[in-house]
């Protein structure tokens, strides 16, 4: 059966289920935050973590914050700090699901989990820009695909948009949401906007053993099953960045290379190779990337941090462009797969119209590491973000707080 109507059913079957606990009271002072779900996925990250760590921070001791979460013993730190943890879709995580009276989420259970009239949604999303299209808009999305994307806008009471594309294309005709947006960015990238990421740099070289002169290369490709494998050789794109100049070396970092960073570190390369793979990644993803140098990093918690820390992105059709653009470094697409890519999901913003050098080979992908030209690079991107009318404000955080403050006071 058609997974889709599955979970349509299974909607409607929680709806009928949990009928006990929408006759216990909605308790105003409570806010239930939950991130994305299935996968090799922390629930704690997003834009729902750094709006929690904001009202943690500025509203001690008025709230009841929940977080529902798969394993409860990996968040004992929130526990430490007075939160309630609940585990995803257990029957005893309902009451909290229908208790309390803000729910923030980046996408999971607006779609599906019947919340009662008398609660106050919010979706904070959790991709900027406005990219690959999502499910529900791709070719050949069925009836059932689209019905859970109609359930989902009557679901939720705000919506987060990062661009005025996105409100536009994503929000208002692809879920068909006619509720309040709130225009000012997203949770995540307040940090980023207003250039506050030293500290998030820093914890990832900690928790890496990356020296401050040496330099990092993230890899982070998005979902899907192309028919034709695609891999990037990383060892060799390593070898290259080692073998770029000092002249080579500040066109491509700019004001951050130091005479320090030709130095050799311990393992003799300036340069570390962070492999991202999404969550959903498992071995039928053809999605790969070789090497004994390639560190993995699907362990560390927080892909912003990692973001800050980068100093080279690579990437593919993932909306993290969005988000790295605003730090407004080196970002490249390494899209062997993009015929295929664009004729299964398709775009909201055609590909050739993101401002990124694009390659299908290793090789393609050095001489555009090498050819890359900053003062070009920087203005198409800004050029990009205007066009697509950015929200990104840097106090999102904010102004979702004194929302929340204002719908329970």
């Amino acid at each position: 059966m058609n997974k889709n109507l599955l979970k349509v059913i299974a909607s409607e079957l929680v709806r009928i289920g949990t009928v006990p606990f929408r006759l216990l009271p909605v308790k105003n002072n409570r806010i239930l935050f939950t991130g994305l779900t299935g996968g090799k996925s922390y629930a704690y990250s997003c834009n729902p973590k750094y709006l929690y760590e904001y009202l943690r921070d500025n509203y001690p001791g008025v709230y009841e914050y929940v977080w529902a979460v798969e394993e409860k013993e990996r968040y004992s730190f929130l526990k430490e700090e007075g939160v309630k943890l609940v585990k995803h879709f257990t029957v005893s995580s309902f009451p909290m699901l229908l208790t309390s009276k803000i729910i923030v989420t980046n996408g999971s259970y607006a779609p599906w989990f019947p919340f009662r009239k008398s609660q106050y949604v919010i979706n904070t999303w959790h991709g900027g820009g406005a990219y690959k299209k999502v499910e529900n808009e791709a070719p050949g999305a069925d009836w059932a695909t689209r019905k859970r994307a109609a359930f989902c806008a009557d679901n939720i009471d705000l919506f987060l948009a990062s661009c005025k594309n996105q409100e536009e294309q994503m929000i208002k005709t692809t879920y068909q949401y006619q509720g309040e947006v709130l225009r000012k960015g997203t949770p995540r990238n307040d940090k980023l906007v207003r250039g506050e990421i030293a500290e998030a740099e820093g914890k990832v070289r900690k928790y890496y053993g990356i020296s401050e002169s040496a330099h990092i290369v993230l890899y982070a490709p998005t979902y899907r099953k192309p028919s034709t494998p695609v891999e990037l050789d990383g060892d060799k794109l390593i070898e290259a960045l080692n073998e770029l100049n000092q002249d080579e070396m500040s066109r491509l970092l700019g004001s951050k290379i130091e005479e320090t960073s030709i130095v050799e570190n311990e393992n003799h390369s300036r340069w570390y190779f962070l492999n991202r793979y999404h969550r959903y990644m498992d071995d039928s993803m053809e999605v790969k990337v070789k090497g004994k140098h390639v560190m993995d990093v699907m362990d560390y918690p927080d892909m912003q941090e990692l973001l800050c820390a980068a100093d080279i992105l690579i990437t593919d059709y993932s909306s993290c462009v969005w988000d790295y653009m605003l730090l407004k470094r080196p970002c490249f697409l390494y899209v062997p797969d993009k015929k295929e890519y664009t004729a299964k999901t398709g775009f909201y913003v055609d590909l050739d119209d993101w401002p990124f050098a694009e390659a299908d080979t290793t090789e393609a992908l050095i001489q555009k590491i090498k050819q890359y030209q900053p003062d070009q690079a920087v203005a198409s991107m800004e050029k990009h973000a205007d066009e697509l009318g950015s929200y990104e404000s840097g106090e999102c955080c904010k102004m979702l707080a004194e929302k929340i403050v204002q719908m329970l006071h």
